[in-house]
């Protein structure tokens, strides 16, 4: 016998991927300025009308092998990977959080969420609006304090009216200035330097919506995640860059950095160091040796050779996802 909340689960993973399928309309024509609602599906290659048969999330993917039905061209995996990402993320809110108020506005903002990133992969932009939409549901949800994991009110007198508010909401505008103070500091850094900035101003507005919709401690957490994933992801491609370039010098640093850094911090995990000359030697070759790396990305960013650029925003909202999910939105 099949129990009511197997059919729940189903019914939601089911709603979920559709809405993954109509996420891909509002990423793709995001791009080419068209309405999300008319003219109907099409393919992108030929322009033909699609049959209901040809739009059912994943299965028609594998059913027409990747290529569309009138003229053959080869179908973007963006599709079914977005419609099953967004199938397993919103299913897994609904079991976290339950069938709740909290579920539909955390549903909302993961749909944004996935839509501003797979835009900066695809094509390194960030639709304004789409920030400002999570950035305004944010502070909504943290006005009502509809996540109800902070129970505190703040009041205060305004004008000589008495004003009553949840502190979830102080937090969230807390969140929204820190979180673009924070990515445009990290920006604006390197252009003291070398006159660029690290990354666009997208992912400021990315950080600012999540602030406001997460809360500044959250927001803290979500940074770190995200510097973390972008270090991860970044640094393998880059390392690879700089082989494939015969810049050898920096590779050898950066790598050699790299082992120092992991034998320094297991000497101290072991208590091998302790603090004495050989400790401070080490730290001061770690420091000498991480100095040079940083002098060549600087100049590498300056003359534009493209080996430390990666869009941010995706680890940002990997970095949410994770607060989402392992942490709750209990921080605020």
């Amino acid at each position: 016998m099949i129990s009511i909340e197997t059919v729940l689960v189903v019914w939601v993973f089911v709603m979920a991927i559709c809405l993954g399928s109509f996420l891909n309309v509002v990423i793709l024509r995001g791009f080419s300025g068209e309405s999300i609602v008319l003219p109907p599906s099409k393919c992108p290659h030929c322009s033909h009308k699609l049959a209901p048969w040809d739009n059912i999330p994943v299965l028609s993917f594998l059913a027409l092998g990747g290529k569309c039905r009138y003229c053959k061209e080869k179908i973007s995996f963006q599709y079914p990977l977005v419609e099953l990402f967004t199938a397993l993320t919103v299913t897994g809110i609904y079991l976290k959080y339950g069938f709740t108020l909290n579920t539909l506005f955390l549903t909302a903002a993961a749909a944004l969420c996935i839509v501003m990133a797979v835009c900066d992969i695809k094509e390194r932009i960030i639709f304004d609006t789409h920030a400002y939409i999570l950035g305004v549901l944010g502070l909504i949800y943290n006005f009502f304090n509809i996540a109800g994991t902070n129970h505190t009110k703040i009041t205060f007198f305004l004008a000589g009216i008495k004003l009553t508010i949840w502190q979830s909401f102080i937090y969230a505008l807390l969140g929204l200035v820190a979180g673009i103070i924070i990515m445009e500091a990290l920006a604006r850094i390197p252009q003291i330097f070398i006159g660029k900035r690290a990354f666009g101003e997208g992912d400021t507005y990315i950080a600012g919506a999540l602030g406001a919709f997460f809360g500044i401690s959250n927001l803290i957490v979500i940074i770190l995640f995200s510097l973390i994933f972008q270090v991860l992801i970044i640094l393998p491609m880059f390392l690879y860059k700089l082989f494939k370039q015969k810049n050898y010098r920096l590779f050898s640093a950066l790598i050699l950095f790299l082992l120092l850094f992991v034998l320094i911090a297991l000497g101290n995990f072991y208590d091998v160091l302790g603090e004495g000359w050989l400790y401070w030697f080490a730290i001061a070759l770690l420091a000498s040796i991480g100095y040079y790396c940083c002098r060549g990305i600087l100049t590498g960013i300056k003359d534009g050779n493209g080996l430390t650029y990666l869009p941010f925003g995706p680890a940002l909202i990997l970095g949410a996802f994770v607060v989402m999910f392992l942490a709750g939105i209990y921080l605020i």
